[in-house]
């Protein structure tokens, strides 16, 4: 896939992870989130959003781009029993996957592999469930990521994408994050309608804090171990925090499910 506006890996990666493009915090990625499994969209929710979509859930394939440390993919297939593929360009993250897969003995159901999922998607068949949890405009933008996964749909499959975005009615601006209407609006371009949400409210999630603490606690071991590198490294609790306070004050999110509009139609 082509596209001049496409960042590399290396900057979708530190734009996902809340780094400003900051290239050079990826090496220390799986140090500053080693005390976290679940990152991105919570594993409950995607199940949730599975079940009311579908009835038969063991013959399912599900396909998570961006997987992480491979908990929604790891959850997902100890729940409900079905086939899950997940994709990530951190190979630490994978090594957990693989890990958590054994643990919870779904390791049969589960398939990991590290990669750009850019590039991957267009080397792999169909799915009934595409995840794109919490990865932000990874494509360049929403159009773009949904138009290429789209073709790897089965005729009654869903994506399920999460994100936050401004409210609007607000005047609020914090880019990479669009209005909820814009949002809406890219979505349609590339052929697919919302079709089933759950809302989030950042600011009830009560963990936020406790994983400030992790992440700033991490940085500064990290910054003992390379006094070097400190102003990397305070420069990432800071982003962490400011990204924390829009997410509890200025933003808002959800859970989405979006099917092919030919598809709507047929119903």
């Amino acid at each position: 896939m082509e596209d001049i506006n496409m960042k590399t890996i290396e900057e979708s990666i530190a734009a996902a992870m809340d780094a400003n493009e900051d290239v050079a915090i990826i090496p220390y990625l799986p140090y500053i989130f080693q005390d976290f499994w679940e990152l991105g969209t919570p594993p409950d929710i995607v199940i949730n959003l599975i079940r009311r979509n579908y009835d038969n859930h063991a013959n399912l394939r599900v396909l998570d781009l961006g997987c992480g440390k491979g908990a929604v993919s790891v959850k997902t297939a100890a729940a409900l029993g079905c086939y899950c593929y997940g994709i990530d360009a951190i190979a630490e993250f994978i090594e957990t996957a693989n890990e958590k897969a054994i643990e919870y003995g779904v390791d049969s159901l589960c398939r990991f592999e590290t990669g750009d999922i850019r590039f991957k998607i267009e080397e792999i068949d169909t799915f009934d469930v595409i995840i794109l949890g919490a990865t932000g405009p990874v494509f360049s933008n929403f159009s773009t990521a949904l138009t290429a996964l789209s073709k790897h749909l089965t005729d009654t499959g869903i994506v399920i994408i999460e994100e936050a975005y401004i409210n609007d009615s607000s005047t609020y601006q914090h880019p990479p994050y669009i209005c909820r209407k814009d949002l809406l609006k890219q979505y349609e371009q590339a052929g697919m309608q919302l079709t089933d949400e759950i809302q989030c409210n950042y600011g009830e999630i009560a963990n936020m804090n406790n994983e400030m603490d992790n992440i700033s606690l991490r940085c500064t071991e990290l910054k003992a171990l390379y006094p070097e590198m400190s102003k990397l490294f305070e420069n990432y609790i800071q982003n962490q925090a400011m990204e924390n306070e829009a997410l509890k004050n200025n933003l808002s999110g959800s859970t989405m499910v979006l099917k092919r509009i030919e598809q709507m139609k047929l119903l």
